[in-house]
């Protein structure tokens, strides 16, 4: 699978996630701003002429800024880069993102700057439990960032499978020592991914063709059940969330 196909690959570039165009739109409609407005603050950001067809395009997806006009963009928004972006797949756009030098990072994580300057461009984690910790603190990656900087995602897609395809609770501890998040977020997330694969399980006895694209279906769920727990931790959290507060 390519990088390209594969969201959560590492990426070569060390700068901002994709921008979003939706973001962009709402948050200029949240302040009221006109395109032609928010030209001009762009204009005098970057200190050269942008014109509101531009940003229309942008907000359109037509047209991609690059990281200098995104930065611009934000400043004339009143709002944060990272108001602008998508979710960061590498730890140097979760750095970014949180907008902090290479020097902080390392000093943040207890590291050189060297040091965290070669995980940053092999996008690969191997720190101390302290070090880990201040990671998640410091850059708060997302789950799916994290695993992958960390080598792991083999390791949990096959957890995963053995879950969904079995007895999904034995696996809770499993996962949730990869995957950082709080068990009962974990418990509820294998716990919807083991229903919809037994859902493609339940239909061998229908009929050849029914059967036939049920196996399909959940090849091809397998193959990615790593991308399908990303999905699912939205609502899993929002379960555990409301599971504590009515406890």
């Amino acid at each position: 699978m390519s990088s390209a196909e594969d969201p959560y690959a590492p990426s070569p570039s060390g700068g901002l996630p994709p921008f979003a165009p939706a973001r962009a739109y709402e948050v200029r409609a949240g302040l009221g701003l006109t395109l032609g407005q928010v030209a001009w603050a762009i204009a005098a950001y970057c200190g050269e002429p942008v014109h509101p067809s531009s940003v229309e395009a942008w907000e359109a997806g037509i047209a991609v800024p690059d990281e200098k006009e995104i930065r611009a963009l934000a400043a004339a928004l009143w709002c944060s880069p990272a108001d602008l972006v998508g979710e960061p797949v590498t730890l140097a756009q979760c750095r970014n993102v949180a907008g902090l030098s290479p020097s902080e990072t390392a000093a943040a994580l207890g590291m050189t700057q060297a040091s965290w300057e070669t995980v940053e461009r092999r996008n690969h984690w191997q720190g101390t439990a302290a070090q880990t910790g201040a990671l998640l603190r410091t850059l708060r990656p997302p789950p799916a960032c994290f695993v992958a900087a960390c080598g792991t995602r083999g390791r949990l897609q096959l957890l995963l499978r053995e879950a969904v395809s079995g007895w999904w609770p034995n696996h809770v501890t499993a996962v949730n020592r990869i995957v950082p998040l709080d068990p009962a977020v974990i418990h509820y997330a294998l716990e919807r991914l083991h229903f919809v694969y037994q859902q493609f399980e339940g239909s061998a006895g229908a009929s050849p063709r029914a059967a036939a694209l049920a196996e399909v279906q959940a090849s091809e769920f397998l193959e990615h059940i790593d991308q399908h727990l990303w999905r699912e931790l939205p609502a899993a959290a929002d379960r555990a969330a409301q599971s504590a507060y009515e406890g």
